[in-house]
């Protein structure tokens, strides 16, 4: 009786290890985004800077495939860091950002960079560095803090690998040719982005 109770021990503990060893595999979040730049919402490439003048406007459009959290924030060129967006996007329902109007270029004039995160995985920590920079407006260490949050999250994304990329027409449709004032860009195969467009005025 011992020997078989060691024995089942045994094959439960080798079923537990190598359950514990086995890769698990992850689900992935495809989703796409636009930069519409003006009042004529004209499609730009995000994977370059864009040049733009102070008083120009944009929007963004973002669509994922899961349901999956957002968050978006500007990295402007004074080196201040704002909240523009955080909330939950809804699984094949195409989200505008601002949802009514565009965001507008103001003084003074360089370098903008907007942080688009996109997970499906609530990112617990960075929404309480994000409460704790909005509580505190003119706290920068609560800025410096949210801004290496930020960058120290694209850091542990990008060690990953980067993912897949597609320009595909808007909507996601199945056209074979892409109107090229009316594209957007697609990412595959993560389960957490950390993509950065960077604007020049």
């Amino acid at each position: 009786m011992r020997k078989m109770l060691t024995a089942s021990f045994l094959l439960v503990f080798v079923l537990f290890i190598s359950h514990e060893l086995m890769p698990q595999s992850s689900q992935s979040l495809d989703w796409q985004i636009q930069f519409l730049y003006g009042r004529a919402r004209e499609s730009m490439p995000i994977d370059e800077i864009i040049p733009m003048k102070t008083g120009d406007t944009f929007s963004l459009a973002v669509k994922a495939d899961s349901d999956c959290y957002i968050y978006m924030l500007l990295y402007d060129s004074g080196r201040r860091i704002h909240l523009l967006e955080n909330q939950v996007l809804t699984r094949g329902k195409e989200e505008n950002f601002p949802d009514t109007s565009q965001f507008q270029l103001s003084e003074p004039s360089g370098t903008e960079t907007i942080y688009v995160i996109v997970s499906l995985s609530r990112l617990e920590n960075l929404e309480r560095m994000i409460e704790n920079n909005e509580r505190n407006p003119n706290s920068r260490q609560h800025e410096n803090n949210l801004f290496r949050e930020v960058t120290g999250l694209q850091s542990s994304v990008s060690r990953l690998g980067e993912p897949a990329t597609e320009i595909i027409p808007s909507g996601g449709t199945s056209r074979s040719v892409v109107d090229e004032k009316n594209f957007a860009t697609k990412f595959t195969g993560k389960e957490t982005y950390v993509r950065t467009i960077t604007i020049n005025h």
